[in-house]
């Protein structure tokens, strides 16, 4: 006899959509994420832009009249290739490296935290869309950064500089040696601390490198912030890379042309073996009266094509890196 036939309930199976939430990230720990992405970034793009960089450096040494065809970047460029290897473009690398960690590192890495530091301090006064703001922020990151960074600064100068008998410098650390011993030795010889010549060796050019590390960041950091800002709030772009691209153009151009002066300074006081100049000042004297006032913009073309390039790919991987890391853009 057949049964009665069985019901199954099946109980509907309820769908759960997955929402995958990006981790926020502490503030504090956002401060040393933003470092470690400032100095990555600013260290590959230094690698990219090395044979631009040694060119620069080259020709704001040299102390032809500007625009002289001997001192042209192609010039400069083919003739370093030609005698000295294809490989001389990557002259101070090391050097270079050293140098974007610390200095670079602290500049850009702490910009931000200073920004949130001073808009408390003043209370809401500085507000955090003005420049004002922005422009304090950058000076304090810039200065504590270049001081720290200026004798890895002073080595790579050196070792990108033109040597006719070939570098005196085997490697990077012989470089730090050499000079904190060319320090040493002529403080003892004017009856001075070694210790205290050898460091202030390391230190030649701080004035400049400072004065140039305020100004070069007040106009790249601060017109990349600004022109973002400016863009967004206008209803112009969104956030992405288009707009990433854009400001950093054009922050590129900008700090090119206000650094510049300052770059040859600072190029001019720290390959001065021989103490031709007696300070900032007077190296901006001797260079106005020798080259006339665009003696300081030697190197411009080389100075442009290397930190508007170093700028573009810099915030393209600063703000791609953000991201990965769990933080908002800049």
């Amino acid at each position: 006899m057949a049964g009665a036939p069985s019901t199954i309930m099946v109980a509907p199976l309820e769908e759960k959509a997955v929402v995958l939430e990006r981790v926020e990230v502490p503030r504090d720990s956002q401060y040393v994420l933003k470092f470690v992405g400032a100095a990555i970034s600013n260290m590959v793009s230094s690698g990219i832009c090395n044979p631009t960089d040694i060119v620069k450096v080259r020709q704001q040494l040299r102390r032809q009249t500007p625009g002289a065809r001997a001192n042209a970047f192609w010039s400069v460029g083919v003739e370093m290739a030609r005698k000295e290897g294809i490989s001389s473009l990557m002259g101070g690398l090391s050097a270079s490296m050293l140098r974007e960690l610390v200095y670079s590192g602290l500049r850009m890495g702490t910009y931000e935290y200073f920004k949130d530091k001073l808009h408390a301090a003043s209370k809401g006064a500085l507000s955090r869309e003005g420049l004002a703001l922005k422009i304090g922020a950058a000076a304090i990151a810039a200065t504590i950064g270049s001081s720290l960074a200026n004798p890895a600064d002073l080595v790579k100068v050196r070792m990108q500089a033109y040597y006719p008998e070939g570098s005196p410098y085997r490697s990077l650390r012989h470089a730090f040696a050499s000079i904190y011993q060319e320090g040493a030795t002529l403080a003892v010889s004017r009856g001075a601390s070694s210790m205290s010549g050898g460091v202030k060796a390391l230190y030649r050019g701080v004035e400049a490198t400072t004065i140039r590390g305020i100004v070069l960041s007040a106009t790249q950091i601060c017109s990349y912030d600004q022109i973002k800002q400016s863009l967004k709030k206008r209803g112009v772009m969104q956030e992405g890379v288009p707009l990433h691209l854009v400001a950093s153009a054009f922050a590129g151009l900008f700090c090119s042309i206000t650094s510049n002066p300052v770059d040859v300074v600072k190029v001019r006081l720290m390959n001065d073996k021989h103490h031709e100049y007696k300070g900032a000042f007077d190296c901006v004297r001797q260079v106005l009266a020798r080259e006339g006032p665009f003696g300081f913009y030697k190197g411009f073309g080389m100075c442009w094509a290397r930190l508007g390039t170093h700028t573009i790919l810099t915030f393209l991987i600063f703000e791609r890196v953000r991201y990965w890391m769990g933080i908002e853009a800049m």
